[in-house]
């Protein structure tokens, strides 16, 4: 945490977290029964992104929100910095645009959750919907592809 919030000061001068949204996410996961997975899908905008809702997550116990595992792009694993940095926050690594249901995620999908299965929370995932940065500030076309991967594993699953 320490090292992210020395980082943080040095390359912003803003940083906007919807904190009623987060708090009105343990309501949700409260009024479904049994285990509730949660899924965290922000706007992606800069490198930091995945690392500031950990972040949160990490410095506010008092929301209820488990630390994510983080689904990121595989090229994240080859950036220095970036990828020992996400490895620590729980990353796991997936391939983009193959364009059919890939096993090997749906697998380590389902390892994740049976890792958290006694947790009465259940797993938390992150997420970037749009699937690559906008750098113009613009949304980009969302990518399903995770989503479709949730919906071929068991459970119930909260989208923030």
């Amino acid at each position: 945490g320490y090292l992210l919030l020395k980082i943080l000061r040095l390359t912003t001068t803003e940083l906007t977290v919807d904190l009623v949204a987060l708090a009105n996410l343990t309501k949700m996961i409260e009024s479904v029964e049994g285990q509730t997975h949660v899924v965290l899908a922000p706007t992606h905008r800069s490198l930091f992104d995945f690392l500031v809702l950990s972040f949160v997550c990490f410095s506010m116990p008092e929301l209820g929100i488990p630390l994510p595992y983080i689904c990121a792009a595989d090229d994240f694993a080859r950036i220095p910095i970036i990828g020992f940095l996400s490895r620590c926050a729980k990353a796991f690594f997936v391939k983009r645009g193959i364009g059919r249901a890939d096993p090997e995620l749906k697998n380590q999908v389902e390892r994740l959750k049976e890792q958290n299965k006694d947790a009465f929370e259940g797993t938390c995932f992150e997420v970037f919907i749009e699937g690559k940065r906008s750098r113009d500030r613009l949304f980009v076309a969302p990518k399903t592809g995770f989503l479709r991967c949730l919906l071929s594993t068991e459970g119930n699953h909260v989208i923030l």
